[in-house]
């Protein structure tokens, strides 16, 4: 029985209906709920320019009959929503995630029975579901495994329903009754490889200093390059770096095709790339190198970026690099900065992090970066294989050939074994390691034996490497890292080897002894109630030297109330040989910021107290905020303990197009400029885009025909005058909903639909194309021949047999209509008619228009 309750804001009497899903009225309902909405109240809403229509209000003539006319459903209860018995290839939906798309019959049990999917448990297996939480053994048992069930009638409150009009068969089970193994997995036949299309990813950067009366300017250009043509991908990373008085720069970092290799798991890259360094150090080199890649798994772990913090006293530049080359470079404004994506080249191999102040001073720090323990599940093998000739930054040095082979095998649940060996003309390196998981953290130990032959002398040497690490599943955002390691004297990794053949056996030394490196990062108390605190701390010591290089960086931060509070403290120390002079830097930065008003988008004032070790004091107060939701500025002004002003300017946005910032600074002896510019330029079969900055797999959604559709996902991305827009990131093998923004959109486009879900292959460029259709949106009062008004039911179709709209009790339609003069065709009370319209002049200012169609007679 219906149920529901009166009253519309329009104080008519209305019903809400609820149904029973079972019941075949229940069908009749959903199916006319659309065409009914758009024409309740019409005369009221076609009086209001863009009216809102109300989305579950009824008048209660629709349950009544709304006219002396009866209500001709039979055409309804012969629509999409039923579906004959068969076999239909099906997208398969599991609480709200694409699943896979497979073959599924359709059979009915009986005479009028309701026709219902064919399920076996080898599907439950394949939805996620854990047949051992249905105890029930007759699902378990061999000879069952392909026989028929009703998913609701073994899991209370699951669900399935089909969409015959889209063949989605959409299936919601409790999560308690999910594998918790299965969490984001994809079936590999849902991989999308993509379109064909290549891409360059840009990021400029130009500052322009006046110090002392002398001025400079530099600039420097970023590049990553990319092309994509079925399953192979072609790939570049460059810079190129200019300054006066200095001769043009470009470095290329990588340049490499690859491709997966979805039977193994694996990539496969060719051309100079990084060796994969969990067990060796990486290295760059020319060859070729086939890795395993867990993103193609289940709940795999994804990766370790390090995140970079800082504090600028000036509008700054942010440079990173890593081996000798940069990766990463970025303006940002005076105060603390954190940059968390980072991604280094290989999985080894310290970043070198240098401020270059609006004053032209430049302040250098290393941060350790390392990888975690290798760790996989039990009986699975993580493996990388690579072979080639070594590549330095250093022209001069020697290309000896090699193969790197690393391997990591599950020995149990909680225990895993690795093995690496390395091998070169003149070198060999063998590794054995085990880790293993414990309540407390990941822990991992492994030693590698080396031997290095050089004209005049062979080294041979251990090193012992001690790694652990725990994440917080609980808050998702704490990390630790500590990682110890120790080297005799003779040790040699392949990088030091290389080195070695190019070197005066007599300057032989500063060769790495022991090293200690620590990053944690900690929320205190439930949601961070006592505020959260970070550490990264450094140590390495070196053979045949007294030097020793040491960094520490710490911090912690709070809130009371809306005042925002932090303080942190920075430190590098590098003590020389005798005779030599060390150097250190610290810095201590204490931070206060609240806002300026009291709506979520109140600018927000700060102040910055900043002392180094020598006793110079900085005290900077400042204005930022934010203009619109992709633009932001900020507002400093400074004083120093020598009393000297200084004041800094910057603005940045983010746009369709890309990203631009813009900043100034001035102090007592110098002036400063900067300009960033970062984004896309994109070509592929349906033309060219400029979009921001693209991740390694992205999505171009088209909207043909439809310029400056919004993504909801992405403030700033529009789609463009050939329909298309660049949406930036999407992960790899993992469903990513691409929604598209329709709150802007008119009344004269229509789409069939806003949201789809793609899977993207490492590296790919995938589509993901939506149905426009653009119109003039009309509501025709439906006639019969004699002038009489048609009843509830009747069907309104265009001349190629396309059902365009549905009446409702009081013979309205509404329709969006392509052109302005045509004809349709009228099917009601068991009868059809042609229709002619030919519409007036268009009125912009309303919601849609009121025409009258009548049938011609004939």
């Amino acid at each position: 029985m219906p149920k529901g309750c009166l009253l519309t804001s329009s104080g008519q009497s209305s019903l809400i209906v609820t149904l029973e899903t079972r019941q075949p009225l229940y069908w009749v309902f959903l199916l006319v709920t659309l065409p009914i909405v758009a024409s309740a109240d019409s005369e009221r809403l076609n009086t209001v320019p863009q009216a809102k229509i109300p989305l579950l209000a009824f008048n209660t003539g629709f349950l009544q009959g709304g006219s002396a006319q009866p209500a001709d459903v039979l055409a309804l209860l012969q629509g999409a929503s039923n579906v004959l018995p068969g076999n239909y290839r099906v997208e398969i939906f599991v609480n709200g995630d694409l699943n896979g798309r497979r073959d599924i019959d359709f059979k009915q049990e009986s005479a009028g029975a309701e026709v219902q999917p064919c399920l076996t448990p080898v599907m439950f297996k394949d939805f996620g579901i854990d047949l051992l939480k249905l105890k029930n053994p007759e699902l378990l048992a061999p000879e069952n495994a392909n026989r028929c069930y009703q998913l609701d009638a073994l899991i209370e409150q699951a669900e399935v329903r089909f969409d015959s009009a889209r063949l989605h068969l959409l299936i919601s089970v409790p999560q308690a009754f999910m594998q918790a193994g299965v969490r984001g997995y994809v079936d590999p036949a849902l991989w999308d490889e993509g379109v064909t299309a290549a891409f360059i990813n840009y990021q400029f950067n130009m500052r322009r200093n006046s110090s002392a009366g002398a001025k400079s300017t530099s600039k420097s250009l970023g590049l990553q390059n990319g092309f994509n043509l079925g399953p192979w991908r072609l790939r570049n990373e460059s810079n190129l770096t200019m300054s006066e008085g200095q001769p043009t720069k470009f470095s290329s970092n990588r340049s490499f095709v690859q491709r997966d290799i979805s039977a193994l798991k694996a990539q496969l890259s060719l051309g100079e790339i990084y060796t994969n360094g969990n067990i060796f150090d990486s290295v760059r080199f020319r060859g070729a190198q086939v890795t395993s890649d867990d993103a193609m798994l289940a709940d795999s772990e994804r990766g370790y970026a390090p995140i970079i913090r800082g504090v600028a006293e000036t509008n700054a530049t942010v440079e990173v690099r890593q081996n000798g080359y940069v990766i990463f470079s970025t303006p940002v404004s005076a105060g603390a900065f954190e940059l968390t994506d980072i991604y280094p080249s290989g999985s080894n191999g310290d970043l070198e992090v240098t401020v270059i102040e609006a004053d032209g001073r430049r302040r250098v720090t290393r941060q350790a970066f390392s990888s975690l323990p290798v760790m996989v599940r039990k009986g699975r093998m993580a493996f990388s294989v690579a072979g080639g000739q070594y590549q330095s930054n250093d022209s001069s040095q020697q290309s000896p050939s090699f193969v790197s082979t690393a391997l990591a095998y599950g020995l149990s649940d909680d225990m895993t074994g690795t093995f690496g060996l390395q091998v070169a003309e003149k070198f060999q390196a063998l590794n054995l390691g085990i880790g293993r998981n414990t309540p407390i953290g990941a822990v991992s130990v492994d030693i590698t034996q080396s031997s290095s032959r050089i004209p005049q002398q062979t080294d041979k040497g251990q090193s012992v490497r001690v790694l652990y690490a725990k994440t917080f599943a609980q808050t998702s955002t704490d990390f630790t890292l500590a990682a110890y390691r120790y080297s005799t004297e003779g040790y040699r990794s392949f990088s030091d080897h290389v080195q070695d053949l190019n070197r005066d056996l007599t300057m032989r030394m500063g060769r790495s002894r022991a090293r200690l490196d620590l990053t944690v990062q900690q929320s205190l108390g439930e949601k961070q109630k006592y505020g959260s605190v970070y550490l990264s701390a450094s140590d390495q010591s070196y053979w045949n030297s007294n030097s020793r290089s040491q960094s520490v960086s710490a911090g912690y931060g709070n809130y009371w109330k809306s005042l925002n509070y932090s303080v942190s403290l920075t430190h590098t120390r590098n003590i020389a040989e005798r005779g030599s002079a060390s150097s250190s830097d610290s810095q201590v930065a204490l931070s206060f910021s609240l806002p300026l008003g009291s709506t979520s988008h109140s600018p927000r004032g700060s102040l910055r107290i900043l002392r180094d070790r020598e006793g110079n004091q900085n005290i900077q107060t400042g204005v930022n905020g934010y203009l619109d939701s992709a633009t932001n500025y900020s507002f400093q002004g400074g004083r120093d303990s020598q009393g000297g002003n200084s004041g800094n300017a910057s603005i940045s946005t983010d746009t369709a197009v890309g990203r631009m910032d813009l900043g100034y600074g001035q102090g007592p002896d110098y002036k400063s400029l900067n300009f960033g510019a970062s984004g896309s330029v994109v070509a592929h079969a349906g033309g060219i885009n400029l979009g921001q900055q693209v991740g390694e797999s992205f999505v171009l959604a088209e909207v043909p025909d439809t310029p400056g559709v919004g993504i909801i996902s992405n403030a700033g991305v529009t789609t463009g005058r050939n329909g298309f827009a660049i949406v930036p990131n999407a992960q790899p093998y993992r469903l990513n909903w691409v929604s598209l923004d329709t709150g802007n959109l008119g009344a004269d486009i229509e789409l069939e639909q806003a949201t789809q879900q793609v899977v993207p292959r490492r590296g790919a460029v995938v589509l993901a194309r939506y149905q426009a259709q653009i119109g003039r949106r009309v509501q025709f009062i439906l006639r019969q021949a004699n002038g009489e008004k048609m009843g509830f039911g009747a069907t309104v179709e265009d001349p190629e047999g396309k059902q365009s709209a549905i009446s409702d009790p009081y013979g309205k339609a509404l329709m969006l209509l392509k052109q302005d003069k045509g004809l349709m065709n009228i099917t009601w009370d068991g009868s059809t008619c042609q229709a002619p319209y030919d519409l007036p002049e268009r009125n912009k200012e309303l919601n849609y228009e009121q025409v009258e169609l009548k049938c011609n007679g004939n």
